[in-house]
C-alpha cells in the first residue's frame, strides 16, 4: 500500500532475523537505568521540591538532606551504568565500529548524547551532590535550595536534549 512504502521497517518485520539476547539485554538495561534517572530529576523538580519547599525549615534541612544521602549512594552506580552501556550499546553492540563511524549522522548525534550525559553526571557530582550533603548545616538554606533549583533545571534541560538524541537515533 502507498502507506507501507513510507513506513520504516519495524523490529521484527524481518522474521529470519533472530534477536541478539546481549543486545536486547544491553538496551533494556541502559533504558531502564536511564527512566530512572532521567524520573526522579523530573519528579525531585516538578513534584518532590515544592513540596519540601512548603515545610518548616529544620524539617526541610532534615528531608533533604536524607534524600541527598540516599541520591549519593544510588545515583553515582546509575549513571556509570547508564554510560557504559551507552557506549556499549552504540559500540560493541550498535553501529560505531570505527571513528569513521562517528563522523555520520548517527555517530554524531551518539556523540552529542555521550558527552551531554557526562556533563550531567558531572553537574551532579560536582554540585548537586555537595549541595544536597550540605543543606543540612549551611546557613543560607533558602539559597541552597534556589542554587540546587536552578541546577536541577540545567539538568533537565540536558536530559531532554540526551532523551532526543536517544530516539532520533532510531531513526537515522
Amino acid at each position: 500500500s502507498p502507506i507501507d512504502r513510507w513506513r520504516p521497517a519495524a523490529i521484527g518485520d524481518d522474521k529470519e532475523t533472530p534477536v541478539n539476547w546481549l543486545t536486547f539485554a544491553v538496551q533494556w538495561l541502559h533504558v531502564l537505568l536511564g527512566i530512572t534517572w532521567f524520573g526522579y530529576a523530573i519528579s525531585m523538580h516538578f513534584l518532590i521540591s515544592p513540596t519540601l519547599a512548603q515545610l518548616p525549615e529544620d524539617q526541610g534541612r532534615i528531608t533533604n538532606s536524607r534524600l541527598g544521602e540516599v541520591g549519593a549512594r544510588v545515583f553515582p552506580i546509575v549513571a556509570l551504568l547508564v554510560l557504559l552501556l551507552g557506549i556499549l550499546r552504540g559500540t560493541v553492540f550498535g553501529r560505531i565500529q570505527s571513528f569513521e563511524a562517528l563522523t555520520t549522522p548517527y555517530g554524531i548525534v551518539w556523540l552529542v548524547a555521550l558527552v551531554l550525559t557526562i556533563a550531567i553526571i558531572v553537574n551532579g557530582a560536582r554540585f548537586i551532590g555537595p549541595l544536597f550533603a550540605g543543606l543540612k548545616d549551611t546557613p543560607d538554606y533558602r539559597g541552597s535550595i534556589e542554587r540546587l533549583n536552578s541546577l536541577t533545571r540545567i539538568d533537565l534541560g540536558l536530559f531532554t536534549v540526551v532523551f532526543t538524541c536517544m530516539i532520533l537515533m532510531r531513526f537515522l
